[in-house]
């Protein structure tokens, strides 16, 4: 589980890489590569810090116990 700043920065990066083929700072090949990054860093975010993900793991804990 990555911290609560670690997830903001993802979401950051991942706003970062979708906007520049959003303005055609970069077109092509490096636009795609850029809204590929775009997308697994903003998973990957949502995936660390998702309520569903906590929600989950508490379950879990409590079911173990």
């Amino acid at each position: 589980m990555l911290s609560r700043d670690a997830v903001i920065a993802r979401f950051v990066f991942a706003a970062c890489f979708f906007f520049l083929p959003g303005s055609q700072m970069v077109t092509g090949w490096p636009a795609t590569i850029s809204g590929l990054l775009g997308s697994i860093e903003l998973a990957a975010g949502l995936m660390s810090y998702s309520p569903l993900v906590e929600l989950i793991n508490l379950r879990r804990k409590n079911s173990a116990s």
